[in-house]
């Protein structure tokens, strides 16, 4: 189907004038659709793990070497870092490792920042003597997690990290933070639901689960009619469900999904819902 007919459905489905065009179109029906067409579709992919919606991607750490960089005592017994334009700040976390001739600075340390070119290793021992050259750092999540890893763009929903998804039974073994995954592992190899654009590979399914969205959002636009909203919201739950209970029975047991994909435009629905 074309974008033009999928948002058709949409229309029809709160009795509105159908588009001939809905990227030109200048009626206030496809003008609404435009308005609600990206944060309706990008919900309804982070809805549920659909198959036509997945990627793959292996997530590593990108190390700074120590290349030039000086080690020292800063004259209270800690040991200070020299790196030009470090970009580090107080309380920021990093690991370090493979520093020769310093081997106390490996390790995980709080940083307290001292210009832009040096900071201090918080609680740390100086001993020995640096060799110019070796050695790399990495920052680390503040807290709870041993690495952080920088989540692809078009991320709208981590469905698995190195096999595991969290349950009922256990915990989530990895947490997303500021566009961050944060893990226990240094490589990380993700599924995960994409903002899949190209509206001729959608499947049906995923096109009346998102008909049904987009007119939960256009209702109360077009026709004015917040009841309706509420009705299409409806619809697009009882469309969802099934595929959440067939992803889980195939899986063996319950899954505990992530919250669905949040905006500004999203809350602004909220606004005129007053449930979901």
């Amino acid at each position: 189907m074309t974008k033009t007919e999928i948002c058709n459905l949409a229309l029809s489905l709160v009795s509105a004038n159908t588009a001939t065009d809905i990227d030109t179109d200048s009626t206030p029906q496809a003008e609404a659709v435009r308005r609600w067409f990206a944060p309706a579709r990008d919900e309804a992919l982070a809805s549920h793990p659909w198959n036509f919606a997945m990627k793959r991607a292996r997530l590593t750490l990108t190390w700074t070497a120590l290349s030039g960089v000086a080690l020292a005592d800063n004259g209270s017994g800690l040991i200070r870092v020299t790196a030009v334009a470090h970009g580090l700040s107080t309380g920021n976390r990093s690991h370090m490792r493979e520093v020769e001739g310093c081997p106390a600075a490996n390790g995980t340390w709080y940083i307290t920042r001292i210009d832009a070119d040096n900071f201090d290793l918080v609680d740390s021992v100086y001993s020995g003597t640096h060799t110019s050259g070796t050695g790399e750092w990495i920052l680390a999540p503040l807290t709870g997690w041993e690495y952080q890893h920088t989540i692809p763009s078009d991320n709208l929903r981590v469905v698995r990290v190195n096999g595991e998804e969290g349950n009922e039974e256990d915990s989530q073994p990895y947490a997303i933070e500021q566009g961050y995954l944060l893990t226990d592992a240094d490589v990380a190899e993700i599924r995960y639901v994409y903002q899949h654009t190209t509206v001729t590979t959608w499947t049906q399914d995923f096109i009346n689960a998102f008909a049904y969205l987009l007119a939960s959002y256009i209702a109360s636009e077009i026709i004015k009619s917040t009841d309706k909203s509420e009705q299409m919201w409806l619809q697009f739950e009882g469309l969802i469900a099934p595929q959440k209970r067939r992803n889980d029975s195939r899986a063996g047991k319950p899954r505990v999904l992530q919250p669905v994909y949040d905006s500004d435009l999203v809350r602004a629905r909220r606004g005129v819902i007053s449930t979901r």
